[in-house]
């Protein structure tokens, strides 16, 4: 298993069931991993952050999901880390034995110029993450490639009502995203988005039967 580049600076690690980001010089000399993938990927985590990053100094979760934090105790272990999380996520500090160095919450800008956007409904605090400086929103599971389910790649949906907390609430909230600029929108289940994602993700809440904007 190799890194793959998907924008200059930024990389995934595809696992079986989910992918998580690697981000270079973010901020400034340090790497920072967004999420670490599921318990049993922690080892082939930590094998491939040494082999092509050597190591990481950040890790950022952006929800309470197994699939999101199971790697951690991993990482922590190899690298020491800092670690970010959101701070109304119950379920995330029932699952982990560490204290965040930060607790973030929604609106809040992260080290590297990271903008915290909460769609709770997923989770209570999960979290999308936008590079302000680039332009680029990492989902956090608040959307889906649309080929997860069978439809064509390129376009964006929720997570299944199956792996919602609010299903309604994980839709609704999903036009807390709008009020914001992002050209590129990466996911960590189905296929990233390069090609006008927020024009795409208008389209599909317009065509819902509820509409929360003035």
């Amino acid at each position: 298993m190799s890194a793959e580049s998907v924008v200059k600076g930024i990389s995934l690690i595809q696992f079986e069931h989910v992918r998580v980001y690697v981000l270079e010089d973010v901020p400034s000399g340090e790497t920072t991993l967004i999420d670490t993938a599921f318990e049993e990927n922690g080892e082939e985590l930590v094998a491939v952050l040494r082999n092509e990053f050597g190591g990481v100094d950040r890790v950022i979760l952006t929800h309470g999901d197994h699939g999101h934090h199971g790697g951690l105790p991993y990482v922590m272990d190899a690298f020491s880390p800092t670690l970010a999380a959101p701070d109304n996520e119950t379920k995330l500090y029932e699952a982990i034995e560490y204290e965040p160095d930060v607790r973030y919450e929604d609106g809040d800008v992260l080290d590297g110029n990271i903008e915290v956007i909460q769609v709770p409904g997923h989770t209570q605090g999960t979290s999308a993450l936008l590079l302000r400086d680039r332009d680029i929103l990492i989902s956090g599971d608040a959307l889906d490639g649309a080929d997860r389910a069978g439809l064509p790649a390129g376009y964006l949906l929720p997570p299944p009502a199956l792996f919602n907390d609010d299903h309604e609430a994980a839709e609704i909230n999903l036009y807390n995203l709008l009020q914001y600029n992002f050209e590129t929108l990466l996911v960590f289940h189905g296929s990233n988005v390069f090609e006008n994602p927020k024009g795409k993700l208008d389209d599909f809440l317009v065509e819902r039967e509820w509409d929360p904007r003035p």
